[in-house]
């Protein structure tokens, strides 16, 4: 079985060192894949409050003024009265509240709102996903950095020592106590430790402007940052037999955030086909009104009203099988 590693800082909290928590919270406060991830997340969210709100009723303020060419009846006629014949007036006011409800529709709105919620869920699975692949690139790159300044370090202490060889061999060629090919061998193996620095130095000058990228720190702050040390730490278990393994497997596939997104969306999918199924039914409404009429010189009389309405759309362009297909497209996608 792989051994599990796991990442931890020797060193206390050190200000004047970048540290990787550090690093860390920089890169999930402001990269902007996790952001993108986060805005993502707040839109599905929104999207399931729009959802829910339309399984609640409308109630609206309405006004309006209407100027006619010729007289117009203030008032509607609910009867003729020859002692009281009815107001004419070019101009009419209206103003009332009124209250619109569809009460069933076979689920329709109750499909939209789980696929929304499923997908408000994936939302929020694909954000832990981008943190978690923030993260592991941004450990990636600082260690990265680290390692490469190692290896710098210890290219400096070769060509430290390749130095002092070749002062010592140019002693000894000097006083006839060597043969030249060995000061042309130190001379080389010298030159391949400064064509290597020169790589490792380029390396390290990557890696550093990756890990500046990715926590959003300047460039010249990490270049002149220390590091924190870091080490290895196996926290694997010794057993190994396959009840373990199945363990870890089931583990793994309930904790993974990609897995979970799918499931999500598959969910979605699912609701949204059972809401594209609904609109082959018809929808059953209510609605109310308090309605005030009058004219600019005044006499305004005021009424309710209340009914209840059956709509089914006998023709719409092929929109609803449209719909279906879609929708079952997206199912079996997600799937």
């Amino acid at each position: 079985m792989i051994p599990i590693l796991l990442l931890f800082a020797l060193a206390a909290q050190d200000t004047t060192r970048l540290t990787l928590g550090t690093t860390i919270e920089r890169a999930l406060g402001s990269y902007p894949t996790v952001a993108a991830a986060r805005a993502v997340r707040d839109r599905a969210a929104a999207e399931v409050g729009e959802a829910r709100a339309g399984r609640l009723p409308r109630i609206a303020l309405d006004g309006s003024l209407n100027r006619f060419q010729e007289p117009m009846v203030v008032l509607p006629l609910h009867g003729f009265d020859l002692r009281n014949p009815p107001l004419f007036d070019r101009t009419l006011i209206q103003s009332g509240v009124s209250l619109n409800w569809t009460i069933f529709d076979f689920g329709n709105r109750a499909a939209r709102v789980r696929a929304q919620r499923a997908l408000g869920s994936a939302a929020e699975a694909a954000l832990s996903t981008a943190e978690i692949q923030l993260v592991a690139r941004t450990v990636n790159a600082y260690l990265r950095v680290s390692t490469a300044r190692d290896v710098l370090l210890a290219q400096d202490q070769r060509l430290t020592a390749l130095a002092a060889a070749s002062n010592r061999m140019g002693q000894l060629l000097a006083e006839g106590k060597a043969a030249r090919v060995e000061g042309l061998r130190v001379d080389a193996e010298a030159k391949r430790a400064q064509a290597d620095r020169i790589a490792s130095a380029s390396q390290l000058e990557v890696a550093e402007h990756e890990l500046a990228q990715l926590s959003q720190t300047p460039y010249a702050t990490v270049h002149a940052s220390a590091l924190t040390e870091l080490r290895l730490v196996d926290t694997a278990a010794a057993d190994t037999s396959g009840a373990l393994r199945a363990a870890i497997i089931s583990r793994a596939r309930g904790s993974s955030t990609e897995l979970r997104e799918l499931e999500e969306r598959s969910r979605a999918a699912g609701a949204g086909l059972a809401a594209a199924k609904a609109t082959w039914f018809p929808e059953l409404r209510v609605s109310g009104a308090y309605i005030d009429r009058g004219r600019w010189a005044g006499d305004f009389a005021g009424e309710w009203q209340a009914g209840v309405s059956v709509s089914y759309p006998l023709f719409t362009g092929g929109s609803r099988v449209s719909g279906i297909r879609r929708a079952s497209a997206e199912q079996r996608a997600a799937n």
